[in-house]
């Protein structure tokens, strides 16, 4: 399974760089969040939200991998 971010990310043909610098994180910081290797601060779910234009409850919530091909 894997985070719905991602997905949307991905299509919007985002990459983990562009949305790393637009909320001022590191590309592996993205990366940690996407796989679920870390969770992100209050101040970054808001930024997120803002940045992709959805609720963190749709951007985090787990999708199968076979949706994404």
């Amino acid at each position: 399974m894997i985070l719905n971010m991602r997905v949307m990310r991905k299509r919007k043909k985002w990459t983990q760089e562009y949305v790393a610098q637009k909320i001022g994180l590191t590309r592996t910081a993205v990366h940690d969040i996407e796989t679920g290797k870390q969770k992100p601060s209050y101040k970054v779910l808001v930024s997120l939200e803002d940045l992709f234009k959805m609720s963190h409850r749709k951007l985090f919530k787990q999708v199968d991998e076979t949706y994404t091909k």
